[in-house]
């Protein structure tokens, strides 16, 4: 069990740096703005990971998952309705 929560871990630091990676390489090369849209992308790609990484490893209480998960939700779907 304990190996499989350490590779869960690398494979979310993985993506997260791939998520951010990848939108600092769609910025600088040019085929991304750098808009609102972005920013969100970013910090999904960077929230998520970390949360889920203190939640494995007992950092974060069951009760603090729970309401982060809730915010970043709310946060991703609040926006679907607005064109840019």
């Amino acid at each position: 069990m304990e190996l499989m929560k350490y590779l869960i871990e690398i494979l979310v630091v993985l993506m997260m740096i791939g998520g951010a990676g990848g939108i600092l390489y769609g910025v600088m090369k040019g085929t991304l703005a750098f808009s609102g849209r972005t920013i969100q992308f970013a910090a999904l790609a960077v929230v998520l990971p970390t949360m889920i990484v203190l939640a494995l490893e007992g950092r974060m209480s069951s009760e603090a998952t729970t309401g982060i998960v809730g915010v970043v939700v709310g946060f991703a779907l609040s926006s679907m309705t607005r064109q840019e």
